[in-house]
């Protein structure tokens, strides 16, 4: 089959995507930034897109009709970023419902990465989500141009190609400076990524009580169980029926992240920073509002991750999953991970959940006391981490079911 990668966004999602579709022995071409006539003008089985809905409606269905025009309509999968109805902007179940239309009309579907908010969305009528992980590939595709140099853009690529180049993901590093970022972060406790979310203001014109005071009883529930998702805790607190009202759901959605993955990154980099003080290196923005101190993100120490003593996650500031972005880049980059254990961190850590996944602030302080002092443990743990997780979550077998959902 033919695949096109498009959209904007978090770009290194589509570089695995594109590699594991040719190792599976598809043509696949990464249209970055933007879609040039030459890469459409051939037949095209399907197009995965970032932030498709962030596209109009009418230039959406012009270029399907325009690929359409080589041979069969592709199909689209996009890739939720955020929980599906955020995606669509639905505040009325009219407004999913006339979404949904249109995704049957045009052959479009969502691939949510977070089982709870594809559960969500389909209890609202979005049938056309799904959910399947996020995973992850060990590999990144090249091809040599006439002039010897190397693209990773606008060249369809297959395993035929003569001129292709198969490189380690970690060894994409870009411009940064890597040498700088790895002695930044060397035997340290590495922590990238937002306090305080960009998109989410704050004020008593946008606050509404009855449901902030919902979201923080959801909230606790699930830091008392963490094995709880969103929406089972949702229905244990006897919310089922507003979870199925789009509006609500989308303002619940908001007062929800702030009282629990927010509070989550306070009290985890807290209780982190008082305990390991210099050791643990926290860079991100939004961190000011929460009281912690933090430097600004470095691409450089993205590209450090497997130099790091270890490097935490404390949840996404969307999903109800371990399995997302920020946690698969760090695998993909050779990282040490060490993350807080939710509903579905034994996908993510497999047999070494124990050793690196922890409950609450004093157990992350225990297991990364234990790491702190054993180099060679670390080491140990990372190469078996990362050789479980590289194939429990391989995105050659991922595709192939997601695949499958495309053909009649």
């Amino acid at each position: 089959m033919r695949f096109l990668l498009c959209g904007h966004g978090t770009s290194e999602i589509l570089w695995s995507i594109h590699a594991a579709l040719v190792d599976l022995g598809h043509d696949s071409v990464l249209a970055l930034p933007d879609i040039s006539q030459d890469i459409i003008d051939r037949p095209i089985d399907a197009l995965f897109v970032l932030n498709l809905f962030q596209i109009p409606r009418e230039t959406i269905e012009m270029l399907l009709g325009y690929v359409a025009s080589f041979g069969k309509r592709p199909t689209v999968i996009h890739i939720c970023l955020n929980h599906p109805v955020e995606e669509i902007g639905a505040q009325t179940v009219e407004v999913v419902k006339e979404a949904d239309q249109w995704m049957d009309r045009q052959s479009v579907f969502m691939w949510c990465m977070c089982p709870a908010a594809a559960q969500q969305a389909n209890r609202m009528g979005l049938s056309r989500v799904f959910h399947e992980p996020l995973g992850v590939h060990r590999w990144i595709y090249t091809a040599r141009s006439a002039d010897g140099t190397s693209d990773l853009y606008k060249r369809w690529m297959s395993l035929n190609d003569t001129g292709l180049a198969r490189h380690p993901y970690a060894a994409m590093r870009g411009e940064a400076d890597t040498a700088e970022g790895e002695a930044l972060v060397r035997d340290r406790f590495l922590y990238l990524g937002q306090g305080w979310p960009d998109h989410i203001p704050t004020g008593p014109e946008i606050t509404d009580q009855a449901i902030s005071a919902a979201a923080a009883t959801v909230a606790g529930v699930m830091m008392e169980r963490p094995e709880l998702n969103r929406i089972q805790a949702m229905d244990q607190c006897g919310l089922a029926e507003q979870s199925a009202d789009p509006g609500w759901s989308l303002r619940f959605n908001r007062a929800f992240t702030i009282a629990f993955s927010v509070e989550n990154r306070r009290r985890f980099s807290t209780a982190i920073r008082v305990a390991f003080k210099e050791t643990f290196m926290l860079r991100g923005n939004g961190w000011e509002r929460l009281g912690v101190d933090a430097d600004p993100m470095s691409t450089a120490l993205r590209n450090a991750y497997g130099t790091a003593a270890a490097c935490l996650d404390f949840g996404s500031l969307a999903f109800d999953t371990a399995v997302f972005p920020r946690t698969l880049e760090i695998i993909k980059r050779n990282g040490l991970l060490v993350g807080w254990r939710h509903t579905d961190s034994a996908r993510l850590f497999g047999p070494y959940e124990q050793d690196l996944a922890f409950i609450d602030e004093s157990d992350a302080v225990r297991i990364l006391a234990r790491l702190a002092g054993d180099p060679d443990q670390r080491e140990k743990l990372r190469k078996a981490h990362l050789s479980w997780a590289f194939d429990s979550l391989a995105l050659t077998g991922i595709l192939p079911r997601i695949i499958a959902r495309m053909r009649p």
